[in-house]
């Protein structure tokens, strides 16, 4: 709200504008537009992590040049292709890094959205049954265990 709030101001202060229909559309379909991201960014790095969710939100460029050339019968050049062959690359290299092993989970006390059918999540609710997903402050018992995984919220852990 606040940027947005400050480029319109910006905007309108700067430069000559009437109010029109196409003015409407614009500032409805930019709001949105940039709202999703930023909400789909967040909800990515909650689940991904911080690197991981910027790398794939950077590749949002690559979309528009995909779009622009089978929508506006754009030219698309060599080097375009080339960086979207490293782009996609990496990011196929980034979600093949799992490993696994067992690890050892001390208590932890946060707060963040979560679903009871992750594996880290299984304590009581005292005054209604969990949602689907939901949001409170929570404390993870001490536990040592294996499976599949990123360095993410619950797995910040030292590698012997």
């Amino acid at each position: 709200l606040i940027a947005g709030t400050t480029n319109l101001a910006i905007g309108l202060a700067l430069f000559s504008w009437q109010l029109s229909a196409a003015w409407v559309w614009a500032l409805l379909l930019g709001g949105l537009s940039y709202g999703a991201s930023i909400a789909l960014y967040i909800r990515a790095a909650h689940g991904l992590g911080a690197s991981r969710s910027q790398m794939v939100f950077a590749s949002a460029p690559f979309f528009g040049v995909l779009l622009s050339v089978v929508w506006l019968g754009e030219g698309l050049s060599l080097f375009q292709v080339g960086a979207a062959v490293i782009l996609a690359g990496s990011i196929a290299l980034m979600f093949l890094d799992r490993h696994e092993h067992v690890h050892r989970h001390e208590t932890l006390r946060h707060e963040h959205e979560h679903g009871h059918d992750e594996m880290h999540h299984e304590h009581e609710h005292v005054a209604e049954p969990a949602a689907d997903r939901h949001l409170h402050v929570h404390t993870h018992l001490p536990v040592v265990h294996g499976h599949p995984h990123w360095p993410d919220l619950h797995h910040r852990h030292a590698h012997e």
